[in-house]
């Protein structure tokens, strides 16, 4: 009889059958068939967005199927109304009965049932702002659809996923993911699927900037669902569309933006799809608020928040709720505006929507700053900033995911915070908001290695003991951080005594011939091409920006400096005074990612590095390889090879060279040498280090795992060493983050390395093989890394390689250290 109603789209005449059912039923002695005709109801009372009505009778379909003791039919009930909850904004009551059914289906030993909970249960940590559990849930159910063979299950797990990777900013695994799940999709034949996997790759390239591919990719996503006959879905890929178009923001585009968002919203309203319907409206409000229609735009988020309340929907309420404040602060309305604010913070908070709270309370910040209230300005800052230490915490061990949160949500927050407490003369606590966003992630993973606490957290009550970390009596610390129109300096020695400066920076056309950028973003774009940038000009400028203002206080022979992410391609050594004398002339120069990194190393312990042994990999046999899908020829290079002859000769060690150079062979003997070189290729990217691979029987070209040493196998080692030497081109490179450089280099150091000499360019392999000689020399007869770089550079200058990129490439990161050789068997003097 339903299937007539089901043909006729008539949900309340299906739902009114299903009722009188349902009272036939209850006249009955079959429990189970009452179980099955509650169940049924309940889903089609979902279907009309009747949710309420719909989680009573899977509440009394429960009730029966506990009482009959059928634990499958219970765990379907649990999960499918946990479901709904989700909807609802329930999710706290809805992530218990997805607990509860997977309890079930593991004693029962339902696997796919407890596939489907693991990825229900990711799903609420996800919105809950728990994104490490998130994704171990996913994954547990990503592992089990694959032992079960079930590649729908599959395929949802990796979408699932490659939409947790993209929130957080982590486009490049979002990517690799979402075609995963589109490529088992097309295999399967899965056109809702297909479709699904196009829109999140829409929406992925949409963020990326990429508009074309966005644009294409949700077209294709609406001509499927078109021709299924998935209304709910096409409405869904014209929201997404409309959205695409919002982004670009010319008129035009607004305009046809607004005619997607019209037609998404017309077929929910035919379908009777109230949350689309409600973030349609939203899509609207935001339209209108690019284009300064705050009136118009005020409309819609009325009208979002109304259908939001109306269902039930609190995540959507909160999110209308804070709308409606970031438009009535557009208005200068704030009072109004503050109201709307404090009602979604409490939604928000209620909930446990932590990202959520963050967002709102950094915009409560904006706000007070407007009111001229400072006094709840640092409160709402500091409410922010120790929720943001509370995301960081839920991801425990995952550095990249602390990356990508940090890039894409906590810069904000504590680049205020400082730039305030600078401003209001507590330039101290200002030293102790950039420790939180220099290198944390790092600093995590070398806590880990030495076993250690980090005393630091977006606590102010931990915010002490900075002042004793430099303990060198001939180091000065020059700390630096890069504003729009400003650089601040803290100078701080071993007496801890804590200088602070500022200086205003404007940058003219005389020295950026183009559009003139903030000061922070073109110093992140300087010396990325050596050959255009490293210029008189230049490093005279720079001398001037960076070392000028504090030239006066740099008076002990070497200088740590703690460089803000923007200055990491800037070459310290190699800066000019107005008399053209380079900075390296005076001083010794090395770069720790941030001081808290340095006092993990300071204080790891006394055993943990190894003071003999040594690592020397040179030359490595090569030939034709694969890199990103295409083939490429890797040449040898002889001067390299020279290098690591050199140097097992001094220490007495076989090097590996040639075919012997091998990437497994290498990470068997990576984790107990005290001395690490490479004298290898390096790819310009990240740095990572390449390798002589296995060779396949059938004359395949190797790949990439093959061959390339990469930030992730250095991760999975347990390193010991006082010193790891990469003479490799761009070795010091990778992506510029606030976090720092994430390369090579760094994951060393986040592995227990204690120091690291690294590339920032591409080497000259002679002049690279004479740097390497003279550096080894001093560092054989007892003197330091950081006194054996200076007098090589010194050494490279007066004889002939006075190039920049000759002798100021290599830069030394981490802790100063010393090796006595002759405790070494078998090391001969040169």
């Amino acid at each position: 009889m339903t299937e007539a109603y089901d043909a006729m789209n008539d949900h309340a005449g299906k739902v009114q059958c299903f009722k009188k059912l349902h009272l036939l039923c209850n006249d009955c002695d079959d429990s189970s068939e009452k179980a099955w005709q509650n169940l049924i109801l309940a889903k089609t009372l979902s279907t009309q967005n009747r949710f309420l009505e719909a989680s009573l009778f899977y509440e009394l379909a429960i009730d029966i199927v506990e009482k009959n003791g059928d634990a499958k039919g219970e765990a379907i009930c649990r999960r499918t109304l946990a479901v709904l909850l989700y909807t609802l904004g329930e999710y706290r009551t809805g992530k218990e009965h997805q607990e509860k059914a997977l309890a079930l289906t593991m004693k029962i030993g339902d696997k796919e049932g407890e596939a489907s909970s693991y990825g229900n249960l990711g799903a609420f940590f996800h919105l809950l702002g728990n994104y490490e559990k998130a994704r171990e849930y996913q994954e547990k159910a990503l592992a089990i659809g694959i032992e079960i063979g079930d590649k729908q299950g599959v395929a949802a797990s990796y979408g699932n996923l490659g939409t947790l990777f993209r929130l957080l900013g982590n486009y490049e695994k979002a990517r690799e993911y979402q075609e995963k799940a589109l490529a088992i999709r097309i295999e399967i034949g899965d056109k809702q699927g297909e479709a699904a996997s196009y829109g999140n790759l829409g929406t992925l390239f949409r963020l990326l900037g990429n508009y074309e591919e966005a644009r294409e990719y949700q077209e294709k996503a609406l001509a499927i669902r078109i021709e299924i006959g998935d209304k709910q879905g096409e409405a869904a890929s014209y929201g997404n569309l409309g959205t695409l178009f919002q982004s670009l923001g010319n008129y035009e585009k607004a305009r046809e933006a607004d005619d997607y968002l019209e037609k998404a919203r017309a077929i929910r309203i035919e379908i009777g799809d109230k949350p689309g319907e409600a973030a349609d409206y939203g899509f609207l409000g935001d339209i209108s608020c690019q284009s300064g229609l705050y009136d118009k735009a005020q409309e819609c988020y009325k009208e979002s928040l109304v259908i939001h309340t109306e269902i039930g929907e609190r995540k959507g309420e909160a999110l209308s709720y804070a709308d409606l404040a970031a438009c009535s602060y557009s208005l200068s309305k704030y009072d109004v505006a503050e109201d709307y604010y404090q009602k979604a913070l409490s939604l928000s908070k209620d909930i446990g929507l932590n990202l959520e709270v963050f967002q709102i309370l950094c915009n409560l910040t904006v706000l007070k700053l407007s009111q001229c209230n400072p006094e709840e300005a640092f409160l709402y800052l500091y409410q922010s900033i120790e929720k943001f230490d509370t995301l960081r915490g839920f991801l425990k061990d995952t550095d990249r995911f602390k990356t990508s949160l940090l890039e894409r949500h906590g810069t904000f927050p504590f680049k205020l915070l400082s730039n305030l407490l600078c401003a209001t003369g507590k330039p101290q606590d200002a030293l102790y908001v950039e420790e939180l966003m220099r290198a944390r992630g790092l600093a995590d993973l070398m806590a880990a290695r030495y076993s250690a606490e980090i005393q630091i957290s977006g606590n102010p009550h931990s915010w002490c003991g900075i002042q004793k970390i430099i303990k060198e009596t001939e180091c000065t610390c020059l700390y630096t951080s890069v504003a729009k129109g400003d650089v601040r300096f803290w100078i701080k020695k071993a007496t801890g005594v804590v200088r602070f400066s500022r200086k205003k920076v404007s940058l003219h056309t005389d020295v950026v011939p183009e559009l003139v950028p903030d000061l922070d973003e073109f110093l992140r774009k300087s010396f990325g091409d050596p050959a255009k940038d490293i210029t008189e000009k230049n490093l005279l400028f720079f001398y001037n920006i960076i070392i000028a203002p504090v030239a006066h206080l740099l008076k002990q022979p070497e200088i740590i400096i703690v460089p803000d992410s923007c200055m990491y391609q800037v070459p310290f050594a190699a800066l000019t005074d107005q008399e053209g004398k380079r900075l390296s002339s005076t001083f010794r120069i090395r770069i720790v990612p941030s001081l808290t990194t340095l006092k993990l190393i300071q204080d790891s312990p006394p055993d943990y590095h190894s003071q003999t042994g040594a690592l020397i990999v040179g030359d490595p046999k090569v030939g034709v390889v694969m890199y990103k899908d295409r083939r490429k020829e890797i040449r040898p290079l002889p001067y390299a090879r020279k290098e690591a002859e050199m140097i097992g000769k001094l220490l007495g060690v076989t090097p590996l060279i040639g075919d012997r150079a091998k990437k497994q062979t290498v990470l068997q003997a990576i984790n107990s040498a005290g001395l690490i070189h490479f004298a290898a290729h390096g790819f310009v990217e990240r740095g990572e280090i390449v390798l002589s691979p296995e060779y396949a029987t059938n004359h395949v070209p190797p790949r990439e795992e093959s061959y390339l040493l990469t930030m992730e196998d250095i991760s999975k080692t347990q390193l010991h060493a006082k010193l790891v030497v990469l003479s490799c081109c761009h070795s010091a490179r990778g992506q510029v983050k606030t976090e720092g450089v994430i390369g090579i280099a760094r994951a060393f150091l986040g592995s227990g390395a204690r120091s690291v000499l690294a590339a920032r360019w591409a080497l000259e392999d002679e002049a690279t093989e004479q740097f390497m000689t003279r550096f080894y020399e001093h560092l054989f007869h007892g003197q330091s890394a950081s006194e054996s770089l200076h007098e090589a550079r010194m050494w490279m200058r007066n004889n002939g390689f006075d190039e920049v990129t000759q002798w100021a490439t290599f830069v030394l990161i981490g802790d100063n250290v010393t090796f006595d050789f002759g405790k070494w068997p078998g090391s001969s003097t040169p």
